[in-house]
């Protein structure tokens, strides 16, 4: 269910029974010159609705964090970075509230790259408190299963822009787009790199991107999240008894 939909009364009657808050969390940023700047916020998004299918039910499905940290695609106009400091101090402070709300489970569904290592630390913090914390990076996570359907994936690839066009093909014009491919070395870090390691702003095949693909990773990984938070469940319950 989705938190911005209850009223106060309908919050406290949930409450009674559900402790599982899921938090999407994106970035507004360049994806090359074909896709969506809200690209790393559609997907989350777009999980949270055939979840919410799902398991409606048993999760509250919290407001998204929209902004986030992307140095590396900082120089690139569309792109609005939140310094890591600032990013991960304010993901603590929402998941703290939560904790504060009673909430024993949260999920941290990260859209995007640049927030894995601040979400590391607010998972850790979370946990410290008392809190249960799955963290989901959808491409990192599940990249085996992802290439066995597209096969040149990357920021703003033909993952990507599959999951993006099977949602609304107005978001996004692979025609625009090739296969951009780049030799450097991401563990190497200088002024402006981005500029170098995504040239015009993605990585990948996103040329090859159709909403088929899109549609047949979204059927493929909701059955990989599901399982995930199945599993948290169980740890949440294990731990308790």
């Amino acid at each position: 269910m989705y938190m911005m939909d209850l009223t106060a009364t309908k919050y406290k009657d949930v409450r009674k029974t559900v402790d599982t808050v899921l938090l999407p969390i994106g970035m507004i940023e360049m994806h090359g010159p074909h896709c969506s700047l809200g690209t790393d916020v559609w997907i989350p998004r777009e999980f949270v609705r055939r979840l919410d299918k799902v398991i409606g039910d048993r999760v509250i499905m919290a407001p998204e964090v929209a902004y986030g940290h992307s140095w590396g695609l900082s120089p690139f106009a569309g792109t609005i970075d939140v310094s890591a400091e600032a990013f991960t101090q304010y993901v603590y402070e929402i998941g703290k509230e939560f904790h504060r709300n009673g909430f024993r489970q949260i999920i941290l569904f990260n859209g995007h790259g640049g927030n894995i290592p601040s979400l590391t630390t607010v998972a850790e913090k979370l946990a410290d408190l008392g809190m249960r914390v799955l963290t989901i990076n959808w491409w990192v996570d599940y990249r085996e299963q992802i290439l066995e359907v597209t096969k040149g994936p990357g920021h703003g690839g033909e993952d990507e822009t599959s999951l993006i066009l099977a949602i609304d093909e107005k978001l996004a014009d692979p025609t625009l787009a090739g296969d951009h491919q780049s030799s450097l070395n991401p563990k190497i870090k200088f002024s402006k790199y981005g500029k170098e390691l995504f040239k015009d702003g993605y990585l990948g095949n996103a040329g090859a991107a159709t909403a088929e693909k899109g549609e047949r990773l979204y059927q493929m990984m909701l059955e990989l999240v599901l399982a995930d938070i199945k599993d948290l469940w169980r740890v949440s319950y294990e731990s308790i008894n």
